[in-house]
């Protein structure tokens, strides 16, 4: 279920892109989505990208038998629909809101208009979609030459910094995020990763509690460079 309302400008991350949404010309319609409710579902014509002001969207890539592997986690100042920047594109994957989230819908065809007439506007998007592409190959590069525990590591570090994290004290990070999330986004079995997490847990690395997570990033992050380059761990 969504709702809309006229153009927005308050809540925005970036300066540059705040300014572009603010532009009468580029037409954004805010958007209010209710927890659970789909933004867009693979084979869906690609007309817009979307700025996130507020809550959280994650979204999967879906197989031919609806099983699903969990890409991103994002929050606020985030974008997300890249295909539409494809002419004649359709959404390959599926973007889901986790809370009450408020998003701006920016029209392609009106945004590459406007991106021409503002080059800084238009270098801080490439900037920001080369930064999602780079993240993109160097986790499709891990599903190839990592093993399941370092691919584990590696999305609890990813993860730490992403909308689903709160700070906690001394550091720490509590995760929200279930088991059957977190490998969808491992790519693995999820009894595989509760075994991984398991060994994390027995040593003081990691709390397990009710769909959530809490550990040091850092201290995970030390970890998995020893485990990396064969140190006793």
């Amino acid at each position: 279920m969504s709702r809309m309302s006229g153009e927005t400008r308050e809540g925005i991350g970036s300066v540059l892109i705040g300014d572009a949404l603010a532009d009468p010309d580029i037409g954004a319609r805010r958007i209010e989505f209710d927890q659970g409710s789909a933004i867009y579902e693979p084979g869906a014509p690609a007309v817009s990208l979307y700025y996130i002001h507020a809550g959280q969207i994650r979204t999967y890539l879906v197989g031919r038998d609806q099983s699903a592997r969990l890409m991103e986690i994002l929050g606020p100042g985030d974008w997300f629909g890249a295909e539409a920047l494809i002419d004649g594109s359709v959404a390959s994957s599926r973007a889901v809101a986790v809370s009450h989230t408020v998003v701006s819908a920016v029209p392609v065809d009106r945004l590459k208009e406007l991106l021409r007439r503002q080059p800084a506007t238009s270098m801080e998007l490439i900037r920001q979609l080369a930064t999602k592409l780079k993240t993109a190959r160097e986790d499709a590069g891990r599903l190839v030459f990592d093993d399941c525990s370092a691919r584990l590591l590696n999305t609890l570090l990813q993860f730490s910094g992403s909308a689903a994290a709160t700070p906690q004290a001394g550091g720490d990070v509590m995760l929200h995020i279930t088991h059957r999330q977190l490998a969808q986004a491992v790519g693995a079995a999820r009894e595989t990763v509760s075994l991984a997490l398991t060994q994390l847990r027995q040593q003081s690395l990691l709390r397990t509690g009710r769909n959530r997570l809490t550990f040091n990033p850092q201290a995970l992050r030390e970890f998995a460079k020893r485990k990396a380059a064969g140190e006793p761990v």
